[in-house]
């Protein structure tokens, strides 16, 4: 089968490698669409340690079942999402429905683990989600993973909070502060305000529910904050970069008593200011990949229509031309490639 490979910073190679065999109770999955994550071209790139190569990239995607275990649960020729984060279901976190920090496995194409960018994976069968393909497009349906991101970090915010605030402020437009966005909108937060420096992402922002949008590139951000809030400042933020100056951002723009929920994950230290968590009494809630009952969630919400991530998807390439995509996202300075598809 082909397979894309991470050789080194800057450098993709497609290569051959053997079909994986199945292990007792496993599917074979026919991956049909794997999505390009901000954290793989990231790691890519160099700047994360969070890829090691030589490894095969790839979380986000939905296949078709082209073997089946005898008694397995799902049939040859469903369609299917795949939850990409192993857990084992028995320790103290899973029992508490964290499977997100269950230390048993390495997400699918993190680290040295391989991932979906090729033809075929095999898969235990708790890791499967089947869905309609009639209904839902396997490359939308790919877009369960980020959203259920997003889908985790908006619910860190309690119907109670989120009917008591004001304003909400997604610093970053990206895949994940777009989805943000968008299921921001879905639970009908009053204000929600998106801050970004590129000009089509924040018109993006705006068609996926953003009330006001800010581009801390031309003014200051705070004051920025500030008039879109007649002075009050925001009661959330949502920080979905991960780098020092946007973790400072998320602070600036909080209220007094104010809340940061930070997922950005692409810098492993920032420096903030220590001070004012301290004499304003901010809070900052961290929040890690997805839950399988969110993740599940997030495919009926696609499958629904009832959140639209149609207008996100700004490129397709096969994976035989997946080289050619990182190269393309290495260009992409005007912000104009967002969620850019791999098809198998």
């Amino acid at each position: 089968m082909k397979a894309l490979y991470f050789t080194a910073d800057k450098m993709m190679e497609l290569r051959d490698i053997a079909v994986p065999v199945p292990k007792k109770g496993q599917y074979l999955i026919q991956v049909k669409v794997c999505g390009i994550c901000g954290s793989d071209f990231e790691g890519y790139m160099g700047k994360t340690g969070r890829r090691t190569p030589p490894m095969i990239m790839g979380h986000e995607f939905a296949g078709v079942i082209t073997e089946a275990p005898e008694g397995g649960k799902f049939k040859k020729g469903q369609s299917v999402v795949v939850f990409p984060k192993p857990f084992c279901g028995t320790c103290e976190y899973c029992k508490k429905g964290l499977v997100n920090v269950c230390t048993s496995g390495i997400c699918m194409g993190v680290l040295s683990a391989d991932g979906a960018m090729c033809e075929y994976v095999a898969v235990d069968e708790k890791y499967l989600i089947p869905f309609s393909p009639e209904k839902l497009p396997y490359d939308i349906a790919s877009m369960t993973e980020p959203l259920s991101v997003a889908y985790r970090a908006v619910y860190k915010i309690s119907d109670k909070e989120l009917q008591a605030s004001d304003h909400i402020v997604v610093i970053g437009a990206g895949t994940i502060g777009l989805l943000v966005t968008a299921m921001l909108a879905h639970r009908k937060a009053k204000h929600i305000i998106v801050s970004d420096t590129q000009e089509f992402r924040l018109e993006t922002a705006k068609k996926m529910g953003a009330h006001t949008v800010v581009n801390p590139a031309f003014g200051d951000f705070e004051e920025a904050i500030k008039k879109a809030t007649d002075g009050k400042k925001c009661d959330f933020s949502i920080e979905a970069v991960g780098i020092s100056a946007t973790a400072e951002s998320s602070l600036d723009a909080l209220k007094i008593g104010g809340t940061a929920i930070w997922i950005g994950n692409a810098q492993k230290i920032v420096s903030i200011n220590m001070q004012k968590i301290v004499t304003t009494e901010l809070s900052v809630r961290g929040s890690y990949v997805y839950d399988f009952n969110g993740f599940k969630k997030c495919v009926e919400l696609l499958q629904n229509k009832v959140i639209d991530v149609s207008s996100m998807i700004t490129n397709t390439y096969k994976l035989q031309d997946g080289v050619a995509a990182f190269k393309a996202l290495e260009n992409n300075t005007d912000g104009k490639m967002l969620k850019v598809m791999l098809e198998v």
